[in-house]
């Protein structure tokens, strides 16, 4: 009995040294791996700056084949995030989100896993050479001040550097073999004769262009309920016209319908667009990079001596959630001309 008590005495007393030195460990734990990958910088940041390539390379989206993404209303560039679930324990649940960007150079992401609140920092740095891109992946664990934590610290790299081996070793081949590469999106320009509508309108602003989307969901949510409840007709794809360039968005969401409501409620106004000529480009691509299509209306404004009549509007003919890929979506930006 005296034995068991003393073997039982031990034991606690390692633990509690244990936990002791553990208290006095590191508080954070760092990974990083880097490769070589024979192209040029901008298509590696490229890819990997758009989350929809990363299932092709990131080896824990491999794990569970059946695992469930929702990506966010961007799908590239600072602001783009998609969560996933898995019934898979080695997968569970979370969120990834591009938090910055320095185009051609580096990207960041934050990892929330769980329930967690406390978001785990990977990075990609990109450095030019003669030979290609050099590309280093970079986590940043916070172990915070659990001393089982702050053992498991030391281990981390030796359990987690070979998925980031995997991980480069595929970004690696697939953007060499042309697997994975920057996709451009399509455009086509004509002139055309737009003919009058009429719309409801809300004008609103956002912040910064991850909010852009969910700006528009609720304006035009609060619309469609006035459709509703006015037993209006929608005659057209949604449309939004933009004020400004760049942050802060000034934008106004518009839904055309076949006559004027009754009378309007809250923010919501009607307006009437007379019919004209105009220059439009029929887009294919995400919604972040429709600045090339507007730069391709304006070089068309100057080669061809015309001019812009009032703001042009981006009409929204698809919706993205009915695509395998946003450069299957179709958005036509219309400027209308003298």
């Amino acid at each position: 009995m005296k034995k068991g008590i003393r073997i039982l005495v031990w034991i606690a007393g390692i633990v509690a040294v244990l936990l002791l030195i553990g208290a006095f460990l590191p508080g954070s734990a760092t990974i990083s791996r880097s490769t070589l990958i024979k192209t040029s910088t901008p298509v590696v940041y490229g890819v990997i700056s758009d989350l929809t390539t990363y299932d092709a390379w990131m080896t824990w989206n491999q794990v569970d084949t059946a695992m469930k993404k929702e990506f966010g209303p961007v799908t590239k560039g600072k602001g783009a995030w998609y969560t996933w679930s898995s019934e898979n324990w080695k997968v569970g649940k979370g969120k990834l989100e591009i938090t910055d960007v320095v185009p051609d150079k580096s990207v960041t992401t934050d990892l929330v896993f769980g329930s967690s609140d406390e978001p785990t920092r990977a990075k990609w740095d990109l450095t030019d050479s003669a030979a290609g891109t050099k590309i280093t992946w970079t986590l940043n664990a916070d172990l915070g001040h659990n001393p089982l934590s702050r053992w498991f610290g030391l281990f981390f790299d030796k359990m987690m550097g070979p998925d980031f081996e995997k991980g480069l070793a595929q970004l690696k081949q697939k953007i060499e073999s042309g697997e994975l590469k920057l996709q451009e999106p399509k455009m086509t320009l004509e002139e055309i004769n737009t003919p009058a509508f009429q719309a409801l309108s809300i004008l609103d602003t956002a912040a910064v262009m991850s909010e852009i989307g969910p700006v528009l969901q609720k304006a035009y949510g609060e619309m469609g309920q006035l459709i509703q409840q006015s037993q209006l007709q929608i005659s057209g794809a949604p449309l939004a016209w933009y004020f400004t360039e760049g942050a802060p968005f000034v934008l106004e969401a518009a839904i055309p319908v076949n006559k004027a409501p009754a009378t309007t409620t809250g923010r919501i106004k009607w307006k009437s667009i007379p019919a004209g000529k105009a220059v439009v480009v029929h887009y294919y691509g995400p919604y972040e990079e429709t600045q090339l299509a507007y730069k391709k209306i304006q070089e068309w404004l100057k080669a061809n001596n015309k001019k812009a009549r009032g703001a042009s509007y981006d009409v929204y003919m698809d919706d993205p959630m009915s695509k395998k890929s946003m450069y299957e979506v179709r958005t036509d930006i219309i400027q209308p001309v003298e």
